[in-house]
């Protein structure tokens, strides 16, 4: 019923092993059979920040690179973009490209054929989406054939995980995507924006890089974790799942997974999902993968006052919100900017010397206009600010999930 994945060991970098290892993956689903000579693929990437490769925040540039060599063999163009939080122009990307290793990455290629996009209009549609109607979108799609989401495995605030159904919320201009934590602030709600956009735009192949993912204070500012994995598929989310399983995560700790499951797009378990290749997520799974945070994922079934009293309880161990660690703060004001909900002001520090408080300010968060999208971790460029989860949130995991 969903679409088959393809999942190949990875061990490194190494361009020779990344290289084998697409070639298989995309071998197994017949991945690149669209591409016809002359046309110009779209390589829909995760670059959500300046973030070198080593970093593990962004899209490889190396299977990148691999990619590219693939689609040039069959005689397409492709052009390399995305749209990073921040202001959609040229500076401000091409410095992105540059800190990812996409600009290197281009210029070593040395081919025509590819190159990164230069395109930074903005476009509006019009879509019967469950939660978008209309939405401006990035418009140097319009100038492809055909677009391949190339994402990254990571943890995330606010969807648990971002992956490649997430991936595509980068086809939203930059300035334009806190607007959109404003008015979808729901989880379920936001979720669904990205699987609108994914149906949307319809990319015609999916792949994961997974050799290196991030966990822990995700998408960003947290820690390198080796997976070791590529993965593809020709739709996200049986795609999604077998990522989610691989970091022992299932239909309750991500939202998008549970949002394309209720629109009868996904699967509810990795059981329902056909996986090839040379290796299978039972092998590569981690185990103690660390989380941004944990979503409530227990339900009462039946209705009944003793059932919504567990439902209300255990509702408030799960709230999470963003913190600050004071000591590793830069007061670089980007928490401020990037807050939709404009729940944040400046103000001096309280601890530290006189001179430290006097010429330094640091984020104070109104929790009363708090909407919790974690805007303010995911752009905070020095990890400053935390996911706070309730203690009593892993006991409750445990006791309830065998976690």
């Amino acid at each position: 019923m969903f679409d088959t994945v393809s999942l190949y060991k990875c061990t490194s970098y190494d361009y020779d092993i990344v290289y084998e290892a697409l070639d298989g993956a995309l071998s197994d689903i017949d991945g690149l059979s669209f591409v016809k000579p002359g046309m110009t693929v779209g390589l829909k990437t995760n670059l959500v920040a300046a973030m070198a490769p080593e970093k593990a925040g962004t899209t490889h540039p190396i299977l990148l690179k691999a990619l590219c060599q693939k689609l040039l063999a069959r005689g397409a163009k492709v052009v390399i973009g995305d749209s990073p939080g921040g202001i959609y122009t040229s500076a401000f990307v091409k410095n992105i490209y540059k800190g990812c290793g996409l600009t290197g990455m281009v210029e070593e290629l040395s081919n025509a054929s590819i190159k990164l996009n230069d395109d930074f209009s903005v476009k509006e549609a019009t879509f019967n989406g469950k939660s978008l109607k209309n939405f401006f979108y990035t418009g140097w799609l319009d100038n492809v054939d055909a677009i391949i989401n190339v994402s990254k495995l990571k943890s995330h605030a606010m969807m648990g995980m971002s992956c490649a159904v997430k991936n595509m919320f980068g086809t939203v201009p930059g300035a334009t995507k806190p607007e959109y934590h404003m008015r979808f602030s729901e989880e379920m709600a936001f979720a669904n924006v990205m699987v609108d956009l994914n149906e949307y735009f319809k990319p015609v192949l999916y792949v994961v890089d997974a050799i290196d993912g991030m966990e822990g204070n995700g998408p960003t500012a947290g820690e390198k974790r080796h997976i070791g994995a590529i993965l593809a598929s020709k739709k996200p989310y049986a795609l999604d799942m077998v990522c989610a399983d691989i970091i022992n995560m299932g239909i309750s700790d991500c939202q998008t997974l549970k949002a394309a499951y209720e629109r009868k797009l996904g699967p509810k378990t990795v059981s329902e999902v056909t996986v090839v290749g040379n290796t299978s997520p039972d092998l590569l799974r981690v185990h103690d993968f660390k989380r941004a945070t944990s979503h409530q994922s227990i339900t009462f079934e039946g209705g009944g006052f003793l059932n919504t009293v567990k439902s209300v309880l255990v509702k408030a161990v799960y709230i999470t919100k963003p913190i600050l660690n004071e000591s590793e703060c830069i007061g670089c004001k980007k928490c401020y900017e990037a807050c939709p909900a404009k729940a944040i002001t400046m103000a001096k520090l309280s601890a530290g010397s006189k001179d430290q408080r006097k010429a330094q300010l640091i984020p104070k968060i109104d929790r009363k206009k708090c909407i919790k999208c974690f805007c303010c971790q995911e752009f905070c460029p020095k990890g400053a600010m935390k996911v706070y989860e309730n203690p009593m949130a892993k006991l409750v995991h445990k006791i309830y999930r065998g976690r």
